[in-house]
């Protein structure tokens, strides 16, 4: 076939881009034109001339070396790690077929998603044994109809919660390729196996369930973030000569003595100032984990911003933006931190936390700050939440909120409903979301 050598990159462009390489057209003609000028049977070559044209990242070479020894492997082994995927695709189907048949309500299974199932069959036995007797109790009570099963499903999906962390580092959660090509579909799965690959699944994970083993990878991707944020910044900010304003006063002024014509010009610029953000974490006890990785974010870019305020929250508010002026590396300052708060862990008490910051801190609140309020939304006493966070939006430029609670629960949540009417709400329980949340324009 003439074009056999273009389909060929095609599709391993295809692999790598499903493995998290971000490859555009400009890339790819670079790929084809390369190998045009190398020695198509010398493998080193073909490797270092791919490598060289498709790898533009750090971190991206390991992915690169593992997808091209599969994909470029011979037949016999190709069709083996083929093989070998369809039959874990087969019984990972069987397995979610028996889960969903031992999680029934009265002959109807429970409305359960995939990764839920799994967690259920990743538990302990005696655990299972004791989640399906409940069920059956349940199921076979006075009085208990179909309309029960909303709140029956709530609970078990509330214990397979609790599951799902505490076995964080023992369950692969993701989810599986979806190229369209099964043979493709195996080598994805393949290179993310490897513990290289998979940047796109670790975006996507929930940042309270990533696992231990990810926690670097997630962390180099926090701190990609951090650098991006602070480039954009550092642009919008940065003054520019060449788009300066005619002071028509001031050039009519200065150039009186030369009869008012125009010989010197002169010219204004906006006052240009970096970002003023007050920043308010949610320490309690769901939210650790994520706020880990936010505080990091915002060490990451504390030295390009003109001034960060960092509290944190949960019964009440604590200052702590003396912890991010002492130059030490983010895990010690993060034990210290945790290690000398009286909130952290907590349950949560929004308008305590807000009163104490207008109080004690009012000083901060001023009209060219941003507040930046990191939390799942729940707290107690909301009524009088929303009124200490409607006067807080009185007294700043604005209020933007990072909410680490699903978005597809918030509909149903109250306090989403009613915080949705202050400020500015964006998801982000995952690093994907705030990666979004970092390319949109926050700071107006």
């Amino acid at each position: 076939m003439d074009n056999y050598l273009e389909i060929n990159v095609v599709r391993f462009i295809h692999l790598l881009r499903h493995v998290g390489l971000r490859i555009g057209s400009g890339e790819v003609i670079d790929a084809l034109n390369a190998l045009t000028l190398l020695d198509l049977a010398d493998r080193g070559a073909v490797k270092a001339g791919l490598k060289a044209t498709l790898v533009k990242r750090p971190g991206e070479a390991a992915s690169f070396d593992k997808a091209f020894n599969l994909f470029f492997a011979p037949p016999e082994q190709k069709e083996d790690t083929s093989t070998r995927y369809q039959q874990k695709k087969e019984a990972h189907h069987q397995m979610l077929e028996t889960a969903g048949q031992e999680l029934n309500f009265q002959g109807m299974p429970l409305q359960l998603s995939d990764k839920e199932k799994t967690v259920y069959a990743s538990i302990p036995e005696d655990d299972r044994q004791k989640l399906q007797e409940y069920i059956k109790k349940t199921a076979e009570g006075k009085n208990v109809e179909q309309n029960f099963r909303p709140l029956l499903e709530s609970v078990v999906k509330g214990s397979l919660s609790y599951w799902r962390k505490a076995l964080r580092n023992e369950i692969d959660l993701s989810a599986p390729p979806k190229t369209g090509d099964q043979e493709l579909d195996a080598m994805v799965e393949g290179v993310g196996s490897s513990g290289e690959g998979g940047v796109g699944t670790l975006l996507e994970e929930d940042m309270q369930n990533i696992a231990d083993k990810d926690l670097p990878r997630a962390r180099a991707l926090i701190r990609k973030l951090a650098r991006q944020m602070v480039a954009r910044i550092t642009r919008r900010y940065r003054q520019s000569k060449k788009h300066k304003q005619l002071d028509l006063r001031k050039s009519i002024r200065y150039n009186l003595s030369f009869g008012g014509a125009m010989f010197r010009l002169r010219y204004r610029s906006r006052r240009i100032q970096k970002p003023k953000l007050i920043l308010l974490c949610d320490v309690s006890g769901s939210m650790a984990r994520y706020v880990s990785f936010v505080l990091q974010f915002i060490y990451g870019i504390h030295s390009v911003v003109g001034s960060i305020q960092s509290f944190v929250f949960s019964e009440d508010l604590e200052k702590v933006t003396g912890y991010f002026h002492t130059g030490a590396d983010f895990n010690s300052t993060m034990l210290e931190l945790v290690n000398s708060s009286a909130e952290w862990g907590r349950g949560t008490n929004l308008a305590a936390s807000l009163r104490t910051l207008r109080e004690k801190f009012g000083s901060v609140l001023t009209g060219d700050s941003y507040i930046i309020i990191v939390s799942d939304t729940k707290t107690m006493s909301l009524d009088e939440a929303v009124n200490e966070l409607t006067e807080l939006k009185r007294r700043v430029k604005d209020v933007v909120w990072l909410n680490t609670m699903a978005e597809s629960d918030w509909e149903n949540s109250k306090t989403v409903e009613a915080f949705l009417k202050i400020v500015r709400m964006y998801p982000c329980n995952t690093l994907s979301d705030l990666e979004r949340v970092m390319r949109k324009k926050i700071l107006a």
